[in-house]
């Protein structure tokens, strides 16, 4: 049943970007994802879920939890209402949901015409969206807040601040994403100063080795997957060095995130830190789809910006149904 459900929507999805409906976008796809969640929740908790559904419950209050109060206190207010882990898990759900609603409205500013505001088309379905509320549910919070953030960054700056501060009280590992943020703004430095800013940021990330394995989340997905997220990085790191050969600059401001989540998952994969890379390279691809989007909605031909908001959701969907490692949540 999930399983149908999910080549369902995938079709919808596939069918929306093509016809850049917005009717299609808000009245089924829309509705057709809350009941999607539906049927994930329905039948069974998985994995990692069962032991946030655990968690629930749980009343310790020591550093484990104040480390990343935010999620596991706010799940256990939630549950103190619901009284049930299958209504509290829908009705968080129901929270991310509009936080993405809401981060593809910012990305698209007051453009909300040929789907420039629906993001979450090409996420929902993805690997990384998947595996993070079928699984990994704390990492995809933080990551759906964090998204949320990079995109009022250039609107409402400290409020942007803001949400990053409560997305890393949800999962530490936010604070590896700086050095995208710095790309984007960064108090009053000009886009070159956020550049060498960022490379070095970066570095010393790489550099933090000692620090990196500290961190829970360094704990393997067992995907084993990180070369994979590199080489997806890298050929689009090649083809946009390609685009943009005649001013590199532009690629840089079209697609930010991208330089720097090469240099970070170069970098961690010399040094052997392989948990670390699943964990950032299915956050990463979150921020390089919300940056790709952005550039497509600068695309005058609908043909083309159509191919390449399929292609996007497409390179990061498949992958779901022919690894076996994902493909099981889903059966």
């Amino acid at each position: 049943m999930e399983l149908t459900a999910y080549i369902i929507l995938i079709l919808i999805s596939s069918l929306t970007i093509i016809l850049e409906s917005a009717r299609l976008y808000k009245w089924i796809f829309i509705p057709c994802c809350l009941g999607f969640l539906f049927i994930v929740r329905s039948e069974g908790f998985d994995t990692d879920i069962i032991d946030y559904a655990r968690q629930m419950h749980a009343t310790g209050m020591d550093l484990y939890y104040w480390r990343e109060f935010i999620f596991w206190f706010g799940s256990r207010f939630i549950y103190s209402i619901f009284q049930d882990e299958l209504y509290s898990f829908l009705f968080m759900d129901f929270i991310w949901i509009l936080v993405m609603i809401r981060t593809g409205n910012n990305l698209s500013s007051d453009k909300k015409e040929n789907l420039n505001n629906a993001l979450l088309l090409v996420l929902l379905t993805s690997f990384p969206f998947v595996f993070g509320y079928e699984n990994i549910y704390r990492q995809f919070y933080a990551t759906v807040f964090a998204l949320y953030s990079y995109s009022l960054i250039d609107k409402k700056h400290y409020f942007s601040v803001l949400i990053l501060i409560v997305s890393f009280f949800m999962h530490n590992i936010v604070a590896l994403l700086i050095p995208l943020f710095i790309i984007k703004r960064f108090y009053k430095f000009n886009f070159t100063d956020r550049i060498q800013i960022s490379l070095i940021v970066s570095f010393l990330y790489v550099a933090s080795l000692s620090l990196l394995l500290k961190l829970k989340s360094a704990e393997q997905t067992g995907l084993n997957m990180g070369l994979f997220y590199f080489l997806v990085f890298l050929i689009l790191l090649v083809v946009g060095l390609l685009v943009f050969r005649k001013n590199i600059y532009t690629l840089f401001k079209k697609v930010p995130s991208l330089l720097f989540i090469v240099v970070l998952m170069t970098g961690l994969i010399i040094l052997n830190v392989d948990m670390v890379v699943e964990r950032l390279g299915m956050m990463f691809i979150c921020f390089i789809t919300y940056d790709l989007y952005l550039y497509s909605s600068e695309i005058k031909n609908k043909s083309i910006r159509s191919f390449v908001r399929l292609s996007l959701m497409l390179l990061f969907t498949l992958p779901t149904l022919f690894f076996e490692s994902s493909k099981k949540f889903l059966i």
